[in-house]
């Protein structure tokens, strides 16, 4: 359970009854150990990732080998007519639009940086001074004993234009006190989107409600009414005001870190060190991350940082740390803490994202494409690899899959979408080789990512092609898909192994359409800031020594 502070900066290290308790003493604690029918689950889905990745491991080798022996004799690709500096410079200044709006000040705590946007409710308890967040993972002790998490969501129906979903919230007395439908309507006129919230069910007689929607208080719900009608709280906002609908979960090593290099990289001191104040507190080490290489930083980190899970060294911090709860924000517990993070870099030396991360870091310290290290992704211990043969490989995929850079597992590689993370770094290397290094034949390549960047940049109209239909969501203007298909149309992971990493997600807080977020918006931004450095000369303040 994550530590609490109240909105003036205290902590306590106790539970909370639910919710996230505020200024108020919590119940003595009891012990939180899951049912064992809960433990036994668990331990059979623990065993089933671990007997996937161990039976697939010896195929997985030799899915890989043939990719790259298979991939290198593929003809290059065609020079690609490069964007122009006036459509990299619109790209870029959308993206900025897009992760300014996800970023959340939390007062005297600092700041960090939502995931996505979303449908953020959120309810307050004016009498118990508590607070219930959309989402959370863990109520803690409850009155009733027989509570499960304190928020559920139900999807009713999404259109075009619009959404409706029915929420449920934990009250001291039940698991399902108070339920709520909340719809929103993107195109709701004169340039205007309208959320709305109406209470179908309020169980706890002693009780009043505020619903807030992120930092907008929508109103307040009684569980007796005068009259037996609850009125429906209903609040528009302007097309472009979409802050109010950044999640109520972030990460730290997935966005706030990133979020901290991009406020630097652009001198943005206020905001720079209120993410780095909520990251000191917490344990963190800004710039400490997996990605610094990305905003050319991370010159001091261990060659295999990427691949490093131990004290004092730890690229995977966020599995060792507990970041705190607040009224206004929660941590959301990445997937790749399972079992110690040894599954994830398991999987990781059969995919493509941190080999080329590793292959940008030696750039970025000032070796050449040539210099030798060890490859981590060889079955062999002295197996050796540079930054410029993880780029003939990454090249090899690229031409077979034709439209970017796929994610690979034991299992083999996705033949049916492209990576946003493992393309625009894969466009990153090619960009540092090609322009920096000056090895002319790469520049193609970089040419081919900058233009799949602005097809899957979703535009200024706010229209989000998916591969089987279209919806209009404003909040999402600027952002980049994080999937895409040939077409270039989002296409969301699916298949066994989604499948199974799926079941260990967090209780979703939102399930409407989420083709992108905070991480694939840095990874483009970084990438797009770097490609327009190299090649017209313009910002290279932003991408630090990788310009």
């Amino acid at each position: 359970m994550s530590r609490l502070w109240s909105p003036v900066g205290d902590v306590t290290d106790r539970q909370p009854s639910f919710g996230v308790w505020v200024g108020e003493p919590a119940f003595p604690a009891r012990p939180t150990a899951p049912p064992a029918r809960a433990l036994w689950r668990r331990s059979g889905a623990l065993l089933l990732v671990a007997g996937t990745l161990a039976t697939a491991m010896v195929a997985g080798s030799v899915v890989a080998m043939v990719d790259r022996l298979d991939a290198s004799a593929r003809p290059r690709p065609a020079p690609v007519q490069a964007p122009s500096l006036a459509a990299l410079n619109t790209a870029i200044g959308r993206g900025e639009s897009f992760l300014d709006g996800l970023y959340k000040p939390l007062g005297a705590a600092g700041a960090v940086q939502s995931e996505h946007y979303g449908l953020p409710i959120r309810v307050r308890f004016p009498g118990l001074r508590r607070w219930v967040l959309l989402g959370q993972s863990d109520a803690g002790p409850c009155r009733s004993g027989g509570c499960s998490t304190p928020t559920r969501i139900t999807i009713l129906g999404s259109s075009y234009a619009s959404e409706a979903y029915e929420l449920t919230f934990a009250t001291p007395t039940r698991a399902d006190g108070l339920r709520l439908r909340a719809s929103v309507d993107w195109g709701a006129g004169s340039a205007r989107w309208r959320v709305s919230v109406t209470a179908t069910a309020f169980d706890d007689p002693a009780a009043t409600a505020e619903v807030w929607l992120d930092d907008v208080r929508l109103g307040t719900i009684r569980s007796r009414p005068p009259g037996g009608e609850r009125p429906a709280l209903s609040r528009s906002f302007a097309v472009r005001d979409v802050s109010h609908l950044r999640s109520l979960r972030y990460t730290v090593r997935h966005a706030t870190q990133l979020a901290w290099m991009y406020a630097v990289s652009r001198e943005d001191t206020a905001r720079s060190t209120a993410l780095a104040r909520f990251m000191l507190h917490a344990g963190f080490v800004p710039g400490r991350d997996l990605r610094a290489a990305l905003f050319g930083r991370g010159r001091d980190a261990p060659r295999d940082f990427s691949y490093r899970h131990e004290p004092f060294l730890d690229a995977y911090g966020d599995c060792r740390l507990d970041p705190p709860a607040t009224p206004r924000a929660y941590p959301y517990r990445s997937k790749a803490c399972l079992a110690d993070v040894q599954p994830y870099l398991l999987a990781a030396r059969h995919d493509t994202l941190l080999p080329t991360i590793e292959a940008l870091q030696a750039l970025n310290r000032g070796e050449s494409p040539d210099s030798s290290y060890r490859d981590q992704t060889a079955l062999l211990p002295l197996a050796i690899t540079s930054a410029g043969r993880t780029a003939d490989q990454l090249e090899g995929m690229f031409d077979r899959l034709g439209f970017g850079i796929p994610r690979c597992t034991p299992l083999g590689c996705d033949r049916q979408r492209a990576s946003a993370l493992r393309t625009f770094a894969f466009g990153m290397l090619e960009t540092v080789l090609g322009y920096s290094s000056g090895e002319i034949s790469r520049r193609r390549y970089a040419d081919a990512v900058a233009n799949l960047a602005l097809r899957v940049q979703i535009g200024d109209d706010g229209v989000v092609h998916v591969a089987d239909r279209v919806a209009y969501r404003p909040a999402l203007r600027g952002g980049f898909l994080s999937y895409w298909n040939r077409d270039r149309r989002y296409l969301r992971p699916r298949g066994l192994a989604q499948a199974v990493v799926d079941r260990f997600n967090m209780p979703p807080e939102y399930l409407g359409l989420k083709p992108t977020d905070s991480e694939t918006g840095f990874d483009a931004y970084a990438f797009l800031a770097l490609y327009r450095c190299a090649r017209y000369q313009v910002g290279c303040q932003l991408v630090g020594t990788a310009g």
